[in-house]
């Protein structure tokens, strides 16, 4: 069995089948780029599946931000201004969560506060931290978490904080696709 060209289409396409031992260099090539491209197609999405691994969900955080002014004004409070510097902090925080596998407040090298302070001078900040998936990880269900949690909800409607940042990441946490890590940094 040899392989050569299909020189009867005359298309140049390779073919195998009986011959004198001789080898299609020009098929071979167009078989090794055909499976490259096969190649490319199947990878591709799973680089890109793992790039995604730890994104940011901007809509979502603002959102949140929407839906916890809605809270507030119910209960007379102004409105959480967005902070640039709030939200880098939080994102930090969230992605730091996803990455290294934990759910807490502190990271395993500081404490939050001294976080928060790195982007923000405040007299007063606070945070609120919270995961799931499925609705528990959509906008409506993290805001349900912090409301159903009364050091979270009183963080949520202290009438002195008044600013806010959120960082909302997503990826694989504690075994869970898909998991949402969310992380509210306030400041007054």
């Amino acid at each position: 069995m040899g392989l050569r060209g299909n020189e009867d289409a005359g298309e140049g396409l390779p073919r195998i089948g009986p011959g004198a031992g001789e080898i299609d260099l020009r098929g071979m090539r167009k078989i090794l780029l055909s499976l490259l491209v096969i190649l490319a197609v199947a990878v591709l999405p799973a680089v890109s599946q793992a790039a995604s691994k730890r994104s940011f969900q901007a809509s979502s955080e603002q959102r949140v931000i929407v839906l916890l002014n809605e809270i507030r004004q119910q209960h007379g409070l102004s409105d959480f201004k967005a902070s640039a510097p709030l939200r880098t902090a939080a994102r930090f925080h969230s992605a730091d969560m996803l990455q290294n596998g934990y759910f807490e407040h502190d990271s395993p090298n500081e404490a939050w506060d001294t976080r928060v302070s790195r982007y923000l001078e405040g007299v007063s900040v606070g945070e609120n931290i919270a995961w799931g998936s499925g609705s528990l990880g959509s906008p409506e269900g993290i805001v349900s978490q912090w409301m159903h949690s009364a050091p979270h909800r009183r963080i949520i409607l202290t009438p002195g904080l008044h600013r806010i940042g959120l960082g909302i990441a997503s990826g694989t946490f504690d075994g869970t696709l898909g998991a949402v890590l969310a992380t509210a940094d306030f400041a007054a």
